[in-house]
Parts: structure tokens; C-alpha cells; sequence
């Protein structure tokens, strides 16, 4: 008996033992699916002339010169300001130094109509340089589009967001503050 049950118990640990590792396998597997982030297949520098390019391409003047890459604890990232109130921030991992996240943030001003036109610019901009399969006519479709949806809604708690070629589009509005327009890759 005192045999059989030293026979069950180590059976036992055994099992123990295996099921614990397997379960940490499994959740390593895991655990590196999710801590790997979407990126953008852009460097920072990459991004700045792909960004120069679009810009020329839409007829507008945004244009990065510099680009500084600034070492935050979660993330790296670059700024850029340009005139009337609209400013780009780009999120850079710090695994791989690609793009991983676009925010265009214009100021409300005292126009509507020039705010509404500011967006409009800088957003097909960014558009255009994360998602380069995207024509011309269809970006500005996206970004119209989405103008229309938040314009329609005094609630800015709903915010329009759509997937095109694997980037997800975002426009918030907060009301007073100005309009964010957010590229991610998904």
C-alpha cells in the first residue's frame, strides 16, 4: 500500500511538473504575441520624406526639416509644429525605431471653416504617407467622410474611426480644444 501510494504521488509531481511547464510555454507564446507592437514599415527619417513627399503631392506647405527623436519611458517619439495650430507627434519604438503611431492635433480657432480646412489638410497628409496604397481621391473621401460623421454628433464622446489597408483612422474632437487625427497600424 505505502508503495502504491509512493508510486501515485510521484505519477503525480510528473503530471504536475509537466502540465506547469507547458502552461508556461503557453503563456510565453502569448505573452510575445502581445508585447510585439504594430509598426509602421517606416524609420523616422523615412517617415519625414515620405511626409515631405505627400505634402508636395496634396499642394500643401508642411514640410519636416528635422527630425529629433526624443526618448520617452514607454516610448520614443518625434514632434513637429507647424503654422495655424496644427502640430504632429509619431510615436517610435524602441524595439524596432519604426513609426508606430501618428497623432495630427489642430487647434479649434476662431473659424470653423479654417479649422475644418486644417484638418482636412494635415490628416490626408498622414493618410497618404502611413498608408501609401491609398490614392488620392480616396484619402480625401476617408477624411471628408469622417469630417461630415463628427461635424453630425454633439457628442464627442462618439468619435468616427475606419480600416483601410491594415491602418486604423481616428478623429476626435474635443469640443473647444481642436481635432486629433490618429494613424494606427493594426
Amino acid at each position: 500500500m505505502k508503495k502504491l501510494a509512493c508510486t501515485l504521488l510521484v505519477l503525480s509531481l510528473a503530471a504536475c511538473g509537466q502540465a506547469v511547464e507547458t502552461k508556461t510555454a503557453a503563456m510565453t507564446e502569448t505573452q510575445n504575441s502581445f508585447s510585439k507592437e504594430a509598426a509602421f514599415e517606416l524609420t523616422p527619417e523615412q517617415f519625414a520624406t515620405a511626409f515631405n513627399a505627400a505634402a508636395r503631392a496634396y499642394g500643401q506647405a508642411f514640410r519636416i526639416n528635422k527630425v529629433d527623436v526624443q526618448h520617452g519611458s514607454a516610448h520614443d517619439y518625434f514632434q513637429q509644429t507647424f503654422s495655424s495650430g496644427i502640430s504632429l507627434t509619431a510615436a517610435v519604438s524602441k524595439e524596432t525605431g519604426h513609426v508606430t503611431s501618428v497623432t495630427a492635433l489642430v487647434a479649434e480657432d476662431n473659424s470653423q471653416a479654417d479649422s475644418r480646412s486644417n484638418v482636412l489638410a494635415i490628416s490626408e497628409v498622414v493618410a497618404a504617407t502611413v498608408n501609401p496604397k491609398l490614392s488620392q481621391n480616396k484619402s480625401t473621401e476617408l477624411v471628408t467622410d469622417m469630417m461630415k460623421e463628427v461635424a453630425s454628433s454633439s457628442d464627442t464622446s462618439k468619435f468616427p474611426q475606419r480600416f483601410v489597408n491594415n491602418v486604423r483612422y481616428v478623429l476626435r474632437n474635443g469640443s473647444g480644444i481642436g481635432y486629433w487625427w490618429i494613424a494606427n497600424p493594426v
